[in-house]
């Protein structure tokens, strides 16, 4: 589990796909200064959201500049539904999605507290998922964009889709 790739808690998908918007609309590649001017943003405030993007193999990074791969090309051009299946496909051995999508296979149902617990017997995942709020809120935010499972909120688990 520890090998597995992760992504920041503070990225979102919605963030994920503004970005390659942006990259596409500069003919799938653009200057890292090029997406800040475009996004009014700082460069540093985009990193973590171009790490997560590239992690999820949807584009690289080059001597500075930001290149769409073939599967964000694919992304960018799909339809609302299809980009959700492209996320959860990419999410699925990315942390702490990876763990998340284990405990679904295995109890049917979980809370971001038992996968809090599960990624804090890992040293590495516990020390960059050390808050269970922020899991909680990164797990409502990718699977249930991606429609990966349905979600009680009296109950804050996290559930099988049937």
């Amino acid at each position: 589990m520890s090998s597995r790739p992760r992504i920041s808690p503070s990225v979102t998908p919605g963030m994920v796909i503004g970005l390659l918007d942006v990259v596409s609309g500069h003919g799938g590649k653009t200057d890292l200064a090029r997406i800040a001017i475009d996004l009014q943003s700082d460069v540093d405030d985009l990193l973590p959201v171009i790490e997560v993007a590239e992690t999820l193999g949807f584009l690289s990074v080059e001597n500075g500049d930001v290149v769409l791969t073939e599967l964000g090309e694919k992304l960018v051009k799909a339809m609302p539904s299809e980009k959700k299946l492209l996320l959860r496909n990419a999410i699925l051995n990315v942390e702490p999605f990876a763990t998340a999508f284990k405990l679904i296979k295995s109890r049917k149902e979980f809370s971001a507290e038992e996968l809090f617990e599960e990624l804090s017997k890992v040293k590495e995942l516990g020390e960059e998922y050390r808050d269970p709020e922020q899991i909680h809120h990164m797990l409502l935010e990718w699977l249930l964009y991606t429609e990966t499972v349905r979600y009680n909120g009296d109950e804050k688990k996290f559930q099988v889709k049937s």
